[in-house]
């Protein structure tokens, strides 16, 4: 485990991205990657997983610091839920995690754009956990993966105690005392790294209503990807991923759950794009 240093304080008004408005900074701070795409009406950062976790790390904040990952079915959710636009608006960083929003970005900027998944995320605490990473919090869709992931943790140096969990039930999102008591555990265990693994948008959306209550942590929402790290579910393989393919691995795992979403819900991606595309060129 890395040595523990005290994060860097800088403005609370810093730290939030306004969809609207310019990137912020903050002087003594790590800033976050300058170089960001404009889509769907929101910047996307598009340096490297590491840096944009350290520099969100690194902000002091009155409330849990989000990092979403952005795939197709974000967007089309996106644009028929307000609740989860608003946790998007308010996130502290959003990256590019399906390879269909990577090519838009590259063509929308003509520069590089990177894929940065929750697997990348994860990847960047797991081994060697960093400062902020001290107190873990896994609300995780099946126990083993998460006891899996405590006991990775506590190899790489975290004594036990340090990392706690919770499975949550089926619609716990819409279970006032169920995300009461579920938010009070989180802030009583002092947590600093909160790992959102029951998938979008009500991960997003409950960590952005709870706000407060949760403590200050930096919160990595990662749906599947958490169970995936664990060895519970299957990864893609790499050429398919790199190919932008991977959606085809993950339906041929879970057809009955993923039809929907990929052959009728995700073709309303290609009008939204398009009309993300000619309002920018119009502006």
């Amino acid at each position: 485990m890395r040595d523990v240093e005290a994060p860097v304080p800088v403005d609370p008004a810093a730290v939030w991205l306004d969809q609207d408005a310019p990137e912020p900074s903050a002087a003594g701070a790590v800033a976050v990657p300058s170089t960001t795409v404009r889509l769907f009406g929101y910047s996307f950062h598009t340096g490297t997983a590491a840096a944009i976790v350290d520099s969100v790390a690194a902000r002091y904040a009155d409330g849990p610091r989000t990092i979403v990952t952005a795939n197709v079915d974000h967007v089309v959710q996106l644009a028929e839920d307000a609740d989860f636009r608003g946790a998007y608006a308010r996130a502290a960083a959003r990256t590019l995690d399906g390879m269909p929003l990577v090519w838009l970005a590259r063509a929308a900027s003509g520069r590089p754009a990177v894929r940065i998944t929750g697997h990348d995320l994860l990847a960047c605490v797991l081994a060697d956990p960093p400062p902020f990473a001290r107190r873990v919090f896994f609300v995780a869709a099946r126990q083993d993966a998460a006891d899996t992931l405590t006991t990775r943790l506590q190899a790489a140096g975290l004594p036990d105690g340090a990392v706690a969990s919770a499975v949550p039930p089926f619609g716990f999102e819409d279970d006032e005392a169920y995300g009461r008591a579920l938010a009070e555990r989180i802030r009583a265990h002092g947590t600093t790294l909160l790992v959102m693994g029951v998938g979008a948008p009500k991960s997003e959306i409950w960590v952005d209503r709870r706000g407060r209550a949760l403590g200050s942590p930096v919160v990595f929402c990662v749906g599947d990807a958490l169970s995936v790290a664990a060895g519970c579910l299957p990864r893609a393989p790499w050429l398919m991923q790199r190919l932008g393919l991977e959606w085809v691995f993950r339906f041929l795992c879970a057809p009955r759950r993923l039809f929907r979403r990929y052959f009728i819900e995700s073709w309303r991606f290609i009008g939204i794009a398009v009309r993300d595309r000619v309002s920018g060129w119009r502006d």
